[in-house]
């Protein structure tokens, strides 16, 4: 009996402080749930929320999600179990949300932390905003245009693997090359680093962890026990997770040391023509001298590479697609860039400027297949959206996806049309109807670097071949941590012989 009473007692006690150390939690978390009972929500489970109703982010998830913005209007609630998501919808309110600087933060971002570290994307405070400092200066004016090479040399490599597919006429799937070609030209613009891989493929160990590691993220969404952190170590995938966190952190801190010892053995007169994404982050210094670490410089060269290959890779595949599903689209692109592609090989600096047609099309995919459709924002301050108080702690979703397919917004929203995004159209409209690399402070600083390089890729692809669908795949768009599909971008590319 007295082993009974102990026990208890200790169960009691432990119970006790537990809630003692999370009240404030506890208080906040009830408070949040009694402010957003009054918005509009979807039916929901009493335990499970909304997960049963809205599933995995496939086609089903994406047309309900639709149907609710129509429902809705500005914003709703989400329930995963017992937790709630505000879910904007509204240009209006995410500009609101945009303006106030409200911070990221939630559990996707403590999910990636032991891969990512205290990364540019994932950081708050005085901290991102010395490091956003000392980042900048990688996508300046002079830097942007040395990537220019790069950019034209992966397309190269590109061009010979389709010319090499045009010859049997067999369809395959654009999202898979151009994935490489991201990783091709992200590793040689972040550390000058070749490893080959449009031509090895997903063989190499970094490629394959990085390809591994997404998909561990992704999929960790969907099982609800993985969300308590404890069983998603112990589990399998959680172990797998950590093991390919080790190998990443490794790989990329090699190449750190070795270039910082390059970097001191070079002689004060003898400066590098070309300074990479790299260089940058161990010859910056902040208003006090300082530098960043190695843990630091690890941590934002982690976050460019996974920032950058899925985000370029989607950009680039959907725009492929629309281009090759809208052939008369496909041949204005072809007429511009033939002007200045047909005496030459390259795409150079000044041709950017003149893809004023090519940039509609871009730009226009990136609407209809909004790349990144959701971006996370933990409130930190109360503030009041549509008519209702939002508390500090809240956790929203902007819904850029829905926010570029509001009819009010875009007529027909679901048809592509380049023509949205002529000097007039875009005069007309409020900037942030259109949120492919967000807005505000916040926005994504590599978003000229990833535009040049598409438009270098667009251009160098529809200048040698004409792109076509194959109507033997249905396209499913998949909304995963990008806008991919389940079953992959199929085309036919056929060689254009001058």
């Amino acid at each position: 009996m007295s082993i009974l009473v102990v026990t208890l007692t200790l169960i009691i006690g432990y119970l006790a402080i537990v809630f003692i150390q999370k009240r404030k939690a506890i208080v906040q978390h009830l408070r949040i749930r009694r402010a957003l009972e009054q918005f509009p929500c979807p039916p929901k489970h009493w335990l499970l929320g909304n997960l049963v109703l809205l599933g995995k982010p496939d086609e089903r998830h994406i047309q309900l999600k639709e149907h609710y913005v129509k429902s809705f209007k500005t914003c709703s609630v989400y329930w995963l179990s017992i937790f709630p998501i505000l879910s904007i919808n509204h240009s209006k309110a995410a500009k609101a949300i945009i303006k106030a600087s409200v911070p990221k933060g939630s559990w996707i971002y403590a999910w990636v932390r032991p891969w990512l570290g205290r990364g540019l994307i994932f950081e708050n405070g005085n901290r991102w905003k010395r490091n956003r400092r000392l980042l900048t200066p990688s996508f300046h004016y002079e830097r942007l245009q040395s990537y220019l090479t790069v950019f034209n040399q992966c397309t190269d490599t590109i061009i010979q693997k389709w010319t090499e597919r045009s010859q049997n006429n067999q369809s395959f799937n654009e999202f898979e090359d151009l994935t490489l070609l991201s990783f091709d030209s992200l590793l040689q613009c972040a550390f000058s680093v070749k490893i080959h891989c449009q031509t090895s493929g997903k063989n190499h160990p970094y490629v394959a962890a990085i390809h591994r590691l997404t998909r561990l993220i992704t999929d960790r969404a969907f099982t609800l026990l993985h969300y308590i952190e404890w069983i998603y170590r112990l589990s399998s995938k959680g172990r797998e997770f950590s093991q390919l966190c080790h190998f990443v952190h490794q790989f990329v801190e090699e190449i750190i040391e070795k270039r910082k010892k390059e970097l001191e053995n070079q002689e004060q007169n003898n400066r590098k023509e070309h300074y990479d994404f790299l260089d940058v982050l161990l010859t910056g210094r902040d208003e006090d001298g300082n530098g960043l670490t190695v843990q630091e410089i690890r941590d934002e060269v982690d976050t460019f590479m996974f920032a950058g290959h899925d985000t370029t890779a989607s950009a680039l595949s959907w725009t492929f697609y629309c281009l090759a599903k809208y052939p008369h689209y496909q041949e204005k692109v072809r007429r511009e860039v033939d002007v200045f592609m047909s005496h030459k090989n390259d795409v150079e600096w000044n041709d950017l400027s003149e893809m004023n047609y090519t940039t509609m099309c871009i730009k226009e995919a990136l609407r209809l297949y909004t790349v990144v459709p959701v971006v996370e924002r933990r409130m930190d301050q109360d503030m009041i959206i549509d008519g209702k108080l939002v508390p500090s702690g809240t956790i929203i979703n902007l819904e850029l996806y829905c926010i570029c397919h509001r009819e009010e917004s875009w007529p027909n929203p679901n048809d592509y049309d380049p023509d949205r995004f002529s000097i007039e159209n875009i005069n007309n409209r409020d900037a942030f109807e259109y949120l492919p690399f967000s807005a505000g402070q916040r926005n994504c600083i590599g978003q000229q670097f990833a535009m040049n390089e598409i438009k270098v890729v667009v251009a160098k692809i529809i200048h040698h071949f004409y792109l076509e669908i194959d109507p033997n795949y249905d396209v499913k768009p998949y909304h995963s941590i990008v806008n991919q599909t389940e079953t992959g971008l199929w085309i036919k590319a056929k060689k254009r012989y001058f």
